[in-house]
Order: C-alpha cells, then sequence, then structure tokens
C-alpha cells in the first residue's frame, strides 16, 4: 500500500501534464435589433466531443466550464431566431473568453417554407452591409503571415486591396485614392490612426491598435449602408473588446517592432464595471542604435501608443457606459550620407523629419428602451498633429541644414453623434441617427520656390443625418433601404446620398446580392486653403460624389468552405481637378498631401472589375484565402482627357493560408505562408526639358501622358512559423515571420524622389528578407 502511494506521488506530475488543459467562456447573447437578453438560448462548442453546451440564464448570461483548450467556434441558437457561428478562435489556457452573442429573429409566416442559411464565420456584423463587407478577427489578424498584429497590413491581402509597399499600410480598394478611406473606431468617425500618417489621407507606418484591445470588426471595400458617410473608397468599423468581468488577465508581447503590455479585469470583485488597458513601445529606435534599420537606410524611427476601454454597465442592465480612449505618436528622421566625400546625388545631401502625433477619446452610452427600441449615444474629441520638413545639408559643414520645405498640419474634433434603433416586427426594423462634427483646423505650408502656400487656422462643421430601413418581406428576401445627408458650413455643399441592397437566398448554401449607393466625401480640409500668390482659391470646392453598383454570388460548397464573387462598377462625377491649361492633375490621384491648384468640379472618372474568393476556414488544422481582382481605373482631367488613374494596376492577387499540428496535450505548431502580387504602381513620366529651380522637389511632366508607365509588379511571399504552449495557469507563443522570404527587393515607386541634378527620378528599393521574431506572454 505504502509503495503505491509513492508510485502515484512521483507519477502524479506526469498524469498532470498529459491532461489537457481547460478553460471557461462565458457571455450574453442579445436580441441584435433590440439588445434585449435571450432566456434560454443555447450556447455549444462546435464539434465537441463529448458535447459541450449549456443555456442562458434569466439576465441572457452562459457559462461554459470545462472546455479543453484549441481552436474552437461557438455556436449560439434560439427558438425563432437565426443561427450564430463564431469565428474560430484560440482558447488557451491563461484566459478566459467572453463573447456577446448577437442572434437576429427569423422573418417567417403562415405555411413560409423555412430556409436555414449556413453560417461561415466571417459574415459581417453589421447586418446591413450585405456586399463588400466581412468581418476580421484578433486572430486573423495574428495568425496571417506578416500581418504583424496589424489590421491594415493584414487587409492588404483582402480582395480588391492593393498592395504596393513593404513598410507602409496604404489601403488603396478598388482603384480608389486612399483619401475616400474612412476609420470608425466605437462608433465615432476618427483621424487617420496610423503611425507615420500619410498626410490629408489614410494609411501610414502601422496602425495605434493593438491587438490586445481589438474584438471582432469589419472592413467595407464598396456599396456602404447609410449609416457611413464621408466616405467612397471603404470603410474600417473597429470595435474594443470589454474587459473580463471575472478576474484579471495580463499580456506581455517582445518583438522586433515593440513591446507590448496589457490589463484587465473587473475594477472590484463581484462588481459590473471593467477595464481593458494597452501599452505599446517601440523598439526600432533600440534597433537604430544597433544598426539595424528595418524601414529604410540612413532613416531613424520610433512610437508608441496607449488604449483604454471601461465598460459601466447599470444594475439592471438597460444602461450600458463606456469610456474609450487611443493615442499614438511616432517620429522619423531621414538623414543625410555622413561621408561629403561621397555626395553624388541629390538625396545623398537632403534629410527630412516626419512627426505624427493622434489620439482620441470618447463616452458612449447605450440604452434600451420598451417596445423593442434603444438609443446609442456618442461624444468625442478627436485630434492629429502632422510635422513634416526637408532640408538641404552644407557639404562643408553637416551640421548646417536649409529648411527647403516645411509643413505643419494640426486638425481637430468635437463629436457628437446618436441613434435610435427601433425593431418594428421580425420583418422590419429602421435606424435613425446623426453626426455633428465641429472641426478645428490650424494649417501651413510652405516651400521654396513654391508659388502655393497653405496658411489657414479656423473652424467649420460638417452635419451628416441618416436613416436606413431593413425589410425582409420573406424569409428569402432581405432589402436595405437608407439615405444619408451631409452639410459642411463652410461653404454651403451638401449631399443626398439614396442607398439599396438586396439580398436573396436561393438555399441554405447560395444567395445573390446586389447594392447600388451615391456617396460623397468632403475634401481632405487643407484642399479648401490652398493659396496661389497669398490668395485663396478653393475655399468653394464641392465634395468628391460617386455612383457604387456591385452584384455578388456567395456559396458555401463544402464544410468550412466558401466561394464569393464580385462584379462591380463605380462612376465619378462632380470631381476636382487641377484648373491649369494642360494640367492633368485629379484629386483621384491623390496620395498624400493637398492640392496647389486652383480647383474646379468639372472631373470625372470610373473603376470596374471582379473580384473573386476562395476560402477556407479552419478544417482539420488548415486554414487558407485565395482572392484574385481584375480591375479597370481611369479618370478624366479638366480639358476631358481620359487616362489610367495611379492605380490602374489590372490584376492583384493574394494567397492566405496555414496548416495547424498539435504536437502534444498542450502544444501546437502552426505554419503559415502569404503571398501577395500587384500589377504595379502607374507613373506620369518627366518631360526632357525642366526650366526650374535646382531645389525643386516638384519637376515638370508630361502631362499629355498621365500615368502612361508603369513600374515593375510588385510580389512579395511571407512565411510564419509559430508555437503556442498551454501551462497550468499561463499560455505563451514564440513566432518567426519572414517578410519577402524569397529576398525580393520591389521598387518603391511611391517613395521616389527627383533629383534636379541629373533630371530624373531616383527609385529606392524596398526590404529584402526581414525577419520578425516575437514573443507572447498570457497570464
Amino acid at each position: 500500500m505504502k509503495n503505491n502511494i509513492l508510485i502515484a506521488l512521483f507519477l502524479a506530475p506526469f498524469w498532470v501534464f498529459a491532461q489537457v488543459p481547460t478553460q471557461t467562456i462565458r457571455g450574453t447573447v442579445l436580441d441584435k435589433d433590440t439588445r434585449e437578453a435571450l432566456v434560454g438560448a443555447t450556447i455549444s462548442i462546435k464539434d465537441s466531443n463529448p458535447s459541450l453546451g449549456t443555456i442562458t440564464d434569466v439576465e441572457g448570461r452562459f457559462v461554459l466550464t470545462n472546455v479543453p483548450v484549441a481552436r474552437v467556434q461557438v455556436n449560439g441558437t434560439y427558438v425563432g431566431y437565426e443561427t450564430w457561428l463564431s469565428d474560430p478562435f484560440i482558447l488557451n489556457s491563461a484566459r478566459e473568453m467572453t463573447l456577446t452573442v448577437e442572434l437576429t429573429q427569423v422573418a417567417v409566416s403562415g405555411n413560409e417554407v423555412v430556409i436555414s442559411a449556413k453560417k461561415f464565420g466571417n459574415e459581417p456584423l453589421n447586418e446591413v452591409s450585405i456586399l463588400s463587407a466581412r468581418s476580421f478577427s484578433v486572430d486573423e489578424t495574428q495568425r496571417y503571415a506578416a500581418s504583424a498584429n496589424d489590421p491594415g497590413r493584414m487587409a492588404q491581402a483582402f480582395p480588391g486591396v492593393q498592395p504596393s509597399r513593404d513598410n507602409r499600410s496604404d489601403i488603396v480598394v478598388r482603384g480608389n485614392s486612399g483619401i475616400g478611406l474612412l476609420w470608425r473606431l466605437e462608433g465615432v468617425d476618427i483621424p487617420n490612426p496610423n503611425h507615420f500618417a500619410r498626410r490629408g489621407s489614410s494609411g501610414g507606418g502601422i496602425t495605434v491598435f493593438s491587438v490586445s484591445m481589438l474584438g471582432n470588426s469589419d472592413f467595407s471595400s464598396g456599396a456602404f449602408p447609410a449609416e457611413y458617410g464621408n466616405a467612397y473608397t471603404g470603410v474600417f468599423d473597429i470595435r474594443f473588446r470589454k474587459g473580463n468581468a471575472e478576474k484579471r488577465q495580463y499580456t506581455f508581447r517582445a518583438g522586433m517592432l515593440g513591446l507590448d503590455f496589457s490589463t484587465e479585469g473587473p475594477f472590484k470583485k463581484g462588481g459590473r464595471a471593467t477595464y481593458l488597458l494597452n501599452y505599446r513601445y517601440s523598439t526600432l529606435g533600440i534597433l537604430n542604435r544597433m544598426g539595424i534599420y528595418l524601414v529604410g537606410e540612413r532613416v531613424q524611427n520610433t512610437f508608441q501608443d496607449l488604449s483604454f476601454n471601461v465598460f459601466m454597465p447599470s444594475k439592471s442592465g438597460k444602461t450600458m457606459f463606456t469610456l474609450w480612449g487611443i493615442g499614438g505618436l511616432s517620429s522619423e528622421i531621414g538623414n543625410p550620407v555622413k561621408d561629403t566625400a561621397t555626395w553624388d546625388q541629390y538625396s545623398d545631401y537632403t534629410g527630412r523629419e516626419f512627426v505624427t502625433n493622434m489620439g482620441a477619446v470618447g463616452a458612449t452610452s447605450l440604452t434600451t428602451l420598451k417596445n423593442d427600441a434603444y438609443i446609442k449615444t456618442h461624444f468625442a474629441i478627436t485630434g492629429q498633429d502632422i510635422l513634416y520638413t526637408d532640408d538641404t545639408f552644407n557639404i562643408r559643414s553637416i551640421t548646417e541644414k536649409y529648411t527647403i520645405n516645411r509643413e505643419k498640419y494640426r486638425e481637430g474634433r468635437a463629436v457628437l453623434s446618436a441613434f435610435y434603433n427601433k425593431k418594428m416586427s421580425a420583418r422590419a426594423n429602421v435606424r435613425v441617427g446623426f453626426f455633428a462634427n465641429q472641426i478645428f483646423y490650424n494649417l501651413n505650408r510652405n516651400t521654396l520656390g513654391d508659388s502655393t502656400s497653405l496658411d489657414a487656422k479656423g473652424s467649420t462643421q460638417l452635419l451628416q443625418p441618416y436613416a436606413q430601413l431593413r425589410l425582409r418581406p420573406t424569409e428569402r428576401l432581405t432589402v436595405n433601404i437608407g439615405a444619408h445627408a451631409m452639410y459642411l458650413t463652410l461653404n454651403g455643399r451638401h449631399s443626398v446620398e439614396p442607398r439599396i441592397g438586396v439580398k436573396y437566398q436561393l438555399d441554405a448554401k447560395q444567395s445573390l446580392s446586389v447594392a447600388w449607393g451615391l456617396h460623397s466625401r468632403m475634401l481632405p480640409i487643407g484642399n479648401y486653403f490652398t493659396q496661389i500668390r497669398g490668395v485663396e482659391v478653393n475655399k468653394d470646392a464641392d465634395f468628391i460624389r460617386a455612383q457604387h453598383l456591385v452584384a455578388g454570388y456567395d456559396l458555401l460548397p463544402g464544410r468550412n468552405l466558401r466561394l464569393h464573387v464580385e462584379a462591380y462598377y463605380q462612376r465619378f462625377h462632380n470631381v476636382p481637378v487641377a484648373d491649369q491649361a494642360g494640367s492633368s492633375w485629379s484629386i483621384l490621384n491623390t496620395i498624400d498631401g493637398y492640392a496647389k491648384y486652383r480647383l474646379i468640379n468639372e472631373g470625372g472618372g470610373t473603376n470596374r472589375g471582379i473580384d473573386l474568393t476562395i476560402e477556407q476556414s479552419f478544417r482539420r488544422g488548415a486554414f487558407f484565402m485565395i482572392g484574385t481582382s481584375i480591375s479597370r481605373s481611369r479618370y478624366t482631367d479638366a480639358q476631358g482627357r481620359a487616362f489610367s488613374t495611379a492605380f490602374d494596376s489590372g490584376i492583384s492577387a493574394s494567397f492566405m493560408g496555414g496548416k495547424e499540428w498539435k504536437v502534444s496535450q498542450r502544444g501546437v505548431l502552426q505554419l503559415g505562408t502569404k503571398i501577395i502580387y500587384n500589377g504595379g504602381q502607374r507613373l506620369t513620366p518627366l518631360l526632357s526639358e525642366q526650366n526650374i529651380s535646382r531645389y525643386s522637389r516638384d519637376p515638370l511632366l508630361d502631362q499629355s501622358r498621365a500615368f502612361s508607365e508603369k513600374v515593375e509588379a510588385y510580389f512579395r511571399p511571407d512565411a510564419r512559423i509559430s508555437y503556442r504552449q498551454n501551462a497550468r495557469r499561463s499560455a505563451w507563443q514564440l513566432a518567426l515571420d519572414v517578410q519577402n522570404v524569397a529576398n525580393r527587393q520591389n521598387m518603391d515607386a511611391l517613395s521616389r524622389e527627383y533629383d534636379p541634378d541629373i533630371n530624373n527620378w531616383v527609385y529606392r528599393k524596398q526590404s529584402g528578407l526581414t525577419p520578425i521574431l516575437s514573443f507572447q506572454l498570457d497570464f
């Protein structure tokens, strides 16, 4: 007997290690249209053996305990409601998972046959977005190779998005400039949330969003529903998740790009209020001092950001208050070549300073009302500050520099928005709301030898009411009707934009959809205050206006497999173009910065193409997404001449995929790859004769052949290997992402610089093979 006890004590640690760790999944089930809790809803783990499930209590809450750690999907069902399916997510031994399950009531009457549409798991969270939209999860942001835990970089491989840079997350969608992209956070439109943000546009180095903060969010690439306005390219609708309400949890990350720490939990044990906080500090500055430059030779940069989300529900659960915020600081210095004896071309003796800061803080209140309705109100303060200078250095004293260009842009907003949502029946839901923006600006630009400048300080208002109605006349048919309006007090310009979307469910596996709408965007604020020889010339400029038409077919042919095809047509009118003889300038080609011309709204443009997606969610540990886009992008200038746009690349394609293997009861190995291709950036050729200042950064272009040149195609394969391990009360992951694993250095057309010494462009090569090692610890 004594010997048996000794043997048992000796073997106990091995038995414990051999057991599969378990974890808890908890959350709330709500009616999506009323925000009311659903009592008795069933929550289960998909494909679990033995079956794991539970039902919600009188407050709509559920707790699933002893769930084996793994990659899991959760099903939600309720009588009279559509089935809900989560994205596959990693459940580890250190962190409980908290879910908010939102179910939509089925519209069925009399003897109508019920068609239960299959779910794939990445359906948009905004149910009115029936086309050109998908949700993405934190797990997707992390698992796709070389995405750097960044939603902007991940989206570059989505169908319809055209990548062209290694070290920037510019989002070019369906041939459209990034100026038309909308970033929304927690229901509020925010300024460009990128470190090293582009001036007057979207995109940058890396977003200020940490994956520790993100909940499931939406990305849209066209034909947006009525609640989205002041955009025509795409929409990122970002949502923060809530902190754990039961216990405190922590995450630490360390990698080539930075150090990251987050904490979450209840303010007090047994309380309802929770917090979630994250801080990230870049390690790029440390690497620069070690002689390692990830962004570019002679380029030093650093960044940091802070985010938080505080959730405070009332005891009754009828009112929920959220306080959230985000802020980012970044700085980049470009230095001249140190050895003045080797100075050979213009870029050798020039330098730059690039500083971008942004922030947003807001409060949200959601109150459920009687009669199946609720009101949601937001108030936020946002701001962005960008400094950009170009300098030349003295060959006799490299410490002496002469500023040839200085740009300082500051923009802030006070935003009040609210909407009233009413579920009239299972067949009809209406939402009416508004955005009121008080815009503050302080803009300055002075360039040596340039007759144009910017010098403006003041404020204006942008008002955006909207309404949308979702109808489900039959169980198969969904019709969304809405309108968005805009009014800019700066010059009295306004727009009314009707939208409509129709979806027909052919059977459980197939659906057809079509959407049409008008979409407008006010010009990036600096364009209104362009001065030519000291006189403002563009204050009366009208909005950019576009029509979107999209048709789509969706098929779920097998287990965890999806085929999606979309054909689109976009027609632009009222486009601001340069009112200058011979000029081919159009705002549709803007990458960053503000216009240096007198503008007239007499330009046009079209984008047309087809996007194809074949996607497999996790099955037997494997996942992939194949995307291909064939497109044509054209515009017309003030003289009516038609040209390709800067983004008319023709073909873009991507592949993202991977495979997981369970190597032990607690360990998982993952291999992955991402391959992206874009047909190439278009450029306007130089005139052979240049009669300009030696220090001009804007050479004379052959405007009669606008964007007729095309640089070589952009092609980049990435790879990823990771291993994650579950311990008793902690979990860790070690990952190696290799960007450009083939070491192919693409041409960087967007950062080319004109060299007046040789009257030609100087192109830079982009990054070669770049390993990015990262470590994550959850505890």
